[in-house]
């Protein structure tokens, strides 16, 4: 099991390894790539991730994120009073021998014509052998089974697929009617033009039919097929009703329920068709709940995931693409296969240690994968540092498979654990955000189901490795799989927070900025006892940024208080930024360090903006949005009040405001700020009323005035600010 954040020899060959960056992403910058790459399961939960714009509640990083069927067919069908499972689709009950009358009677009261029905009937009535072509779950079987029944026949026999094509009707006892079903046909054994002719011969002196049912393949191009498409899941659906209700109640009433038109929507197999039929025609519109028949949905998920990897007939080629789309589901279709590819050499180390088998490049069609995941491809643009790019999104057309799949296969199958773990920590450190945080969010998934295995070998490796992107890795992970419902992720961040090794507590501090608007006096608290654990050099970082001259260190204890001053940022930036304003007020009458570090975080935010065309100062804003106290209120408050006596949050900010201007380490820095706002307010006149107000505030003496006063002149000599300073 891959433990380490050095990189494996097996990836050395999946392209260059970048060195690791010496300095950790920028706070804001790694939520917004967070936000933008989440899957959807987690969408509804992240909006609280610094998402906060202040004194809005609204999203201020976060903003818009920019972000067919398989196995076999059975279906309960009602006879008198007995209820009999009947297979209609996929591999035949009978390998050899005939088909029973029973089965064939129960099938053709549920049965519904396909598309091609028609089309297939009429070459099969001239040509007498016909290969119908489509996927295992479409109902293929059924339709063989059924032209040759409307061809008059109840004779039908099956015949055994694994037999030569060249000696396929050789032995077998007469009938009108043939079937063989899931053949498979390869380029070792292939079914050539001179057997269908062979075989047509042989039908017409017995006047007999055959239906061959296939997947298609490309072996098959060169014979006359007939693509089969399933029938419409309405029409399937009310059939099966019709068969198992006779209580007189209408089943279109039944097919209008949300939950059945959600189900048809998704277009599932014949097979979950047939089993969703039992559910439904046991449904009471009167004594029943609509959530009883959408808990169906999730059944039926787990046991197609069950079915997968339970089958030792599926190729592990085609399970490792499952995982991988499960992680990269609603991305790029070549993503996913990319992906795939790496960790299908990571499992067949496990099945045949030292001796991998090699990865066929031409292998199993786009439409063939689709088919077997049960997805679909849609036309989407990516959003990409370059701009919108199209690409060709695959996505599951259920959306609860890929956390059922990811569940089922790291609980399930612990064998495959050490590939999958190999796997996640190699793409951890991809230069492709999107890739990145799918890491993070199946990371979050498997720590929700196992949390210790998680934590050795994928989250407790990350927070303490040299390379940043690693524990930037294990921060996101932890903070997702606490919205996951991870309830031991506090306890986690308190042990990290107090940690020997520095890198842990900086993970600890970048995981209690994302979950800060839900455990916001944890994260706090973290910080101020971060702060106060800061060395001198450490704590010369804080103020070096604002330093006119002065050069931040190359020194690695840097890291530990730039990741203090963006954490408290973000919490600033986020939904509690009222919280941390007051408690940036109260430090700045504690000890040096958090002051130190109040000053800092609240010069940094005050130099973002909105993120439009205005570009607006977001703390300006708040400002101006705030209400206005009794007259004096504003200027007097210097440090934070009792809580029985709350400062309005103007106040507040003026507090900082005026303490920064008068501290020698953060003067310029604050007039840099103000000389910002100034210049960007030349076209925005609401700004400028903004500017004046807070100028006002701000000009307590006759000090505060003439240095405000003449920050305006200097800027109007150097460009055309409109702001003007009222008269005191």
């Amino acid at each position: 099991m891959t433990t380490t954040a050095e990189p494996e020899a097996a990836d050395q060959e999946d392209g260059l390894q970048e060195a690791p960056p010496e300095d950790p992403q920028n706070a804001v910058e790694a939520v917004q790539e967070l936000l933008e790459h989440v899957p959807d399961s987690f969408a509804g939960r992240t909006y609280l991730f610094a998402g906060g714009t202040p004194g809005f509640g609204g999203d201020l990083i976060g903003g818009d994120r920019h972000t067919v069927s398989g196995g076999q067919v059975h279906g309960d069908v009602v006879t008198g009073h007995k209820t009999t499972i009947y297979q209609v689709g996929g591999a035949a009950l009978h390998a050899s021998g005939l088909v029973p009358t029973d089965e064939l009677i129960a099938l053709a009261e549920v049965f519904r014509p396909g598309p091609a029905f028609d089309q297939a009937l009429v070459y099969l009535r001239e040509q007498r052998v016909l290969v119908l072509t489509g996927r295992a779950d479409t109902g293929r079987r059924a339709a063989a089974l059924m032209l040759l029944r409307e061809l008059g026949i109840d004779r039908i026999r099956n015949l055994d697929p694994d037999v030569s094509p060249t000696a396929l009707l050789n032995g077998v006892e007469r009938a009108e009617g043939y079937v063989l079903t899931d053949y498979t046909a390869s380029r070792t054994r292939p079914l050539l033009r001179s057997d269908l002719h062979r075989l047509r011969e042989a039908l017409a002196k017995q006047d007999g039919y055959l239906v061959i049912t296939t997947t298609p393949s490309p072996t098959l191009r060169e014979l006359p097929t007939v693509g089969w498409s399933p029938p419409d899941p309405g029409l399937v659906l009310g059939a099966h009703l019709r068969a198992l209700r006779d209580d007189g109640v209408p089943f279109e009433q039944l097919l209008a329920l949300d939950p059945v038109e959600g189900f048809l929507a998704k277009y599932p197999p014949i097979r979950e068709i047939a089993e969703f039929a039992v559910r439904l025609a046991a449904y009471s519109p009167l004594t029943g709940r609509p959530s009883d028949l959408a808990d169906f949905g999730r059944g039926a998920v787990q046991e197609k995931v069950g079915r997968w990897f339970g089958d030792d007939g599926l190729p592990l080629h085609d399970k490792a693409f499952l995982i991988s789309l499960a992680v990269f589901d609603h991305a790029p279709y070549t993503l996913a296969a990319e992906c795939a590819d790496k960790l299908f050499r990571r499992l067949e180390t496990i099945r045949t240690p030292g001796r991998p088998d090699g990865i066929p490049p031409f292998g199993s069609s786009v439409e063939d994968r689709m088919a077997l995941a049960r997805a679909e491809l849609t036309e989407e643009s990516e959003q990409t540092p370059w701009g919108p790019v199209p690409q060709r999104m695959a996505s599951f057309l259920d959306p609860r498979t890929s956390p059922t799949l990811l569940r089922e296969v790291w609980t399930s199958h612990p064998s495959a654990r050490p590939a999958i773990t190999g796997w996640l920590n190699a793409l951890a450190t991809d230069s492709r955000a999107l890739v990145r945080t799918r890491v993070a969010s199946t990371t979050a998934l498997l720590a929700s189901v196992d949390l210790s295995a998680a934590m050795s070998g994928l989250l407790g490796p990350w927070s303490g490795a040299k390379d940043f992107r690693l524990c930037l890795q294990a921060a996101n992970s932890l903070a997702l799989a606490y919205h996951a419902g991870t309830a031991a992720v506090p306890r986690i961040l308190r042990g990290w927070a107090g940690d020997d090794n520095a890198r842990r507590r900086w993970t600890a501090i970048r995981c209690y900025a994302l979950l800060g608007p839900l455990l916001p006096t944890q994260a706090l608290e973290a910080f101020a006892l971060a702060a106060e654990r800061l060395t001198a050099g450490e704590l010369d970082q804080l103020t070096a940024g604002f330093r006119p001259g002065a050069r931040p260190s190359e020194q690695p204890d840097r890291h530990q208080a730039l990741g203090l001053l963006e954490a408290a940022e973000l919490m600033l930036l986020s939904a509690e930024a009222e919280l941390t304003l007051r408690t940036l007020v109260r430090w700045l009458s504690g000890p040096a360090a958090l002051r130190q570090l109040a000053l800092a975080a609240f010069l940094t935010a005050a130099q973002r903006t909105e993120d439009t065309a205005v570009g607006r100062p977001l703390l300006l804003d708040w400002y101006a949005r705030s209400p206005r106290p009794e007259p004096g209120g504003v200027r007097s408050v210097t440090v934070l009040p009792a809580p029985e006596e709350p400062a309005p949050v103007r106040a507040l900010l003026v507090a900082l405001w005026r303490t920064a201007l008068e501290d020698p380490h953060y003067r310029d820095a604050a007039l840099g700020v103000l000389r910002g706002w100034l210049v960007g307010a030349a076209d925005q006149p609401g700004t400028t009323a903004r500017l004046t107000e807070l100028f006002d505030d701000l000009a307590v003496t006759e000090r505060d005035r003439r240095r405000l006063d003449h920050l305006v002149r200097t800027v109007r000599a150097d460009g055309p600010a409109t702001a003007a300073l009222p008269d005191n």
